[in-house]
């Protein structure tokens, strides 16, 4: 299989154009990237080039009653990337192509051929590719008169009453084709279904746009999808200034935008009868510069780039939401902090099955979260944990040495960092924890997993499940120990049972608690072979084993012996 050449670290300067149509060229979506990392990531600055032209098709199309020919991205895209000089191109186009008619194999060869013509002159122009695919069409939310099947004709106004399922088709296409490229596609289509369907759940009422062009809302889900796909950050909360446009940030942001967005869309130039009001380019780009330093001085009135976003109780307690790294951050702290300031790190899944993490609440400790989900435990990943655990010892003055709580995938993080910076933890407790890539998620076939988490998996790892090696990841310094990288699974397991070594010499204990019939992370694949490993290495392992015990529920119904033995061991 081929192997994603996306990048882990987020770069730190790059032109990034986005080409498509109406919903492009609105642009909220690059708007909200553009914010994001202004006011998370300053120090990463990307420049967002919005290329996208109204009624714009990648094949050519256009219907008869449509008020002017339909522009077609070919007629401008030569010249888009000369101008532009791109070092990523983002393109989405489908929505226009299918001319709101059913579908025909002959339509659609004709988008799809569009497509990979585009396609390659973007790889000419050597831009790495990124695809989108085409947004859903949601005919409940749709002005115009919908059609049946064997209509005279069909438009924008007239759109064919299932039309969804035609881009649902060439979205399918979309999703194959960039996978046997080994290109990156953000997969939009898919979330925005998910959002339209959570919300009419709620509001029979609801109204997704016009059925084609998405509310700030829709906009914000095409902005967060692209952050987890391309940027690997995931993110569940939504910013206010996303989603109802609220304080000066954003509408200085969006101010700069609209300057830009007009004379790149200008400048380069279109068939699209309908022209914006443009400054020349050399001047939108100088003027855009000098508005930058306000935009910095708003974002640091409204929290800087480690906002505290909401301020609340949990259970009871205390509770802050932060940004770290762009990362979303919680830090729960008890009512009266013990001595030594200790602290629980869930590695992941914040708040579930958390009687322990209640518990020793109660007893003073402090609760922190990072989310780097989807990351694996990578090398990457723990970096980025390393950066997470010096800020909270500085900036909230707590402990050193956290307890790690990994369940689950939880635990190849706890592993991971473990493994990388022994001296930097007191104690783990996991609990079902995955040992092995190649249990969970590459047991995939027998259930375990999925293939898409598989592949994920695979990419960050950068390696290969074929006998053959692949660019590694990026390599550390030489005192890294994880700087060799490893070609295939196995060898990734291989290498962390190895590098153990290091938490059990530096008399690091674990807990593992683990059911013996888990069916979603086998036990004998997993903390079996962990247990076996830390023993022989010397290290301190103490087992719970669940008879029967399945993967859920996690924990124990009575957590005295978890909270008794991170007492004893941990601030030793």
């Amino acid at each position: 299989m081929n192997v994603s050449a996306d990048l882990l670290s987020i770069p730190v300067g790059k032109r990034i154009v986005f080409l498509g149509d109406s919903i492009t060229e609105n642009g909220t979506y690059i708007r909200d990237l553009d914010a994001f990392f202004l006011k998370h990531l300053p120090q990463h600055r990307l420049e967002w080039i919005n290329l996208g032209v109204s009624s714009e098709t990648a094949a050519g199309t256009s219907e008869a009653s449509h008020p002017f020919p339909r522009p077609c991205v070919h007629e401008r895209l030569e010249r888009a990337l000369q101008e532009s000089k791109p070092d990523w191109v983002f393109i989405c186009y489908g929505m226009n192509d299918g001319i709101y008619h059913p579908y025909t194999a002959e339509r659609f060869e004709v988008y799809r051929e569009g497509m990979c013509r585009a396609a390659e002159k973007v790889r000419q122009a050597g831009a790495r590719l990124i695809w989108m695919t085409p947004p859903p069409f949601d005919i409940s939310s749709v002005n115009g008169e919908v059609q049946p099947d064997g209509a005279e004709d069909y438009s924008f106004d007239k759109p064919f009453i299932k039309y969804n399922e035609v881009l649902g088709r060439y979205a399918t296409w979309v999703r194959e084709y960039a996978d046997e490229q080994g290109e990156t596609v953000v997969d939009i289509r898919k979330p925005l279904m998910e959002l339209i369907g959570t919300k009419r759940e709620a509001n029979s009422d609801y109204r997704y746009g016009d059925g084609i062009h998405p509310e700030e809302d829709g906009h914000w889900v095409i902005a967060r999808t692209t952050l987890s796909t391309v940027f690997h950050i995931e993110l569940e909360r939504s910013p206010e200034w996303a989603v109802q446009s609220q304080g000066a940030f954003i509408h200085r942001v969006e101010e700069r935008r609209a300057l830009l967005n007009a004379a790149w869309r200008e400048h380069v130039g279109h068939s699209n009868p309908n022209k914006l009001d443009a400054l020349p380019l050399p001047e939108a780009l100088e003027r855009a510069e000098r508005m930058l330093p306000a935009i910095y001085q708003e974002a640091e009135r409204e929290g800087g780039t480690e906002a505290a976003v909401v301020t609340e109780s949990w259970k009871g307690y205390s509770r802050v939401d932060f940004y770290h790294v762009g990362r979303e951050c919680v830090l729960v702290a008890p009512k009266t902090a013990a001595p030594g300031r200790p602290w629980i790190w869930r590695c992941e899944f914040f708040d579930a099955f958390a009687d322990a993490d209640m518990a020793l609440l109660e007893q003073g400790w402090h609760l922190a979260y990072f989310r780097i989900s989807n990351l694996y435990g990578c090398s990457y990943a723990v970096e980025q944990m390393e950066g997470f655990r010096s800020m909270l010892t500085t900036k909230f003055d707590l402990n050193a040495k956290p307890v790690l709580f990994g369940f689950s995938r939880g635990g190849l993080y706890a592993l991971r960092y473990a493994a990388m910076f022994p001296q930097n933890v007191a104690a783990m407790y996991l609990d079902a924890p995955v040992v092995d890539i190649r249990s969970w998620p590459g047991g995939a076939g027998a259930g375990l997993g999925s293939a898409e988490e598989w592949k994920d998996c695979l990419s960050v790892y950068r390696v290969t499940d074929e006998e053959k090696s692949v660019q590694s990841e990026e390599q550390g310094q030489d005192e890294d120990p994880f700087a060799e990288e490893p070609r295939i699974p196995a060898e990734v397991t291989e290498r962390l049972l190895k590098q153990l070594a290091a938490p059990a010499e530096a008399g690091v204990p674990i807990l593992l608690v683990s059911g013996d019939a888990d069916r979603h992370v086998p036990f004998p694949e997993n903390g079996a072979v962990l247990k076996r490993t830390y023993n022989a290495l010397g290290g301190r392992i103490d087992t719970i084993l669940k008879p029967g015990g399945d993967h859920h529920p996690h924990s124990l119904p009575d957590v005295r012996p978890i909270v008794e033995f991170i007492l004893s061991q941990a601030l030793k």
